[in-house]
């Protein structure tokens, strides 16, 4: 396990064995290969320093190993999280990523005009410090092809439910794509929403995770339950997701 600096390792301990409404998550299924955690907004899943509890640093405490991060939502994201327990399943899951083998969800309620019809979205991305950078042709090596596909589900007074099919993992993708094509997210200050939501999340939900088991060839599948923090939520027709 690495050396963590600066960490109370009994309030660590003591924070896992809380409930998901206390810790701002809750592990939902693992196996000897990975572990799927549903994190909920305010907790990241790395740390930029060693004195934020996050969710490697507390899932490497709970199992007194190197846990790999294979997906990352950001800080006010919630959703679906999936860590590996070991190095040989963290690389096959990887290069299934790479391959786009791995099927990612999320959910968005965002302001804008969206299309009527599916659309997909292709820009490069650069990230600068703590923000994402698109431009729609490759400027050089730094920008990342960044390619997602958005589905309008529900339509409210001024805002619109969008389900998105990620091919790619950038940094910040959905929330700087979204927002240059004047779509912010709901809540998103950093990528041009006008006004925060008042828990500081942004209506932002990993939805659906699903892949193969690179080993056992065996299909593995989970669900975020929706938010329960902004009213719009609330609305939501489920039968459309």
């Amino acid at each position: 396990m690495p050396k963590l600096k600066n960490i109370d390792i009994s309030a660590l301990k003591a924070l896992i064995e809380k409930g998901p409404s206390e810790s701002n998550f809750s592990i939902i299924d693992e196996t000897e290969d990975f572990v799927v955690v549903l994190k909920k907004h305010g907790i990241a899943v790395q740390a930029t320093d060693n004195e934020k509890y996050d969710l490697e640093t507390i899932l490497n405490i709970k199992y007194n190993q190197n846990i790999f991060v294979l997906n990352r939502i950001d800080q006010p994201v919630t959703g679906i999280v999936i860590f590996g327990k070991n190095k040989e399943f963290a690389n096959e899951f990887t290069e299934m990523l790479k391959d786009r083998t791995v099927k990612k969800t999320y959910l968005a309620i965002v302001s804008g005009t969206p299309e009527k019809d599916p659309t997909i979205l292709k820009h490069y991305i650069k990230k600068l410090h703590n923000r994402a950078m698109t431009a729609d042709i490759k400027v050089d090596d730094n920008y990342k092809e960044a390619i997602l596909e958005y589905t309008l589900l529900q339509s409210f007074d001024n805002y619109f439910l969008l389900r998105i099919d990620l091919k790619t993992g950038r940094f910040h993708q959905i929330r700087a794509q979204l927002a240059t094509m004047d779509m912010p997210i709901k809540g998103d200050l950093k990528y041009g929403s006008r006004r925060p939501n008042l828990d500081r999340s942004i209506c932002l939900v990993s939805y659906e995770l699903e892949f193969i088991h690179p080993f056992t060839g065996k299909k593995y599948s989970y669900k975020s339950p929706l938010p329960q923090n902004d009213v719009l939520w609330g609305l939501v027709d489920t039968g459309k997701l």
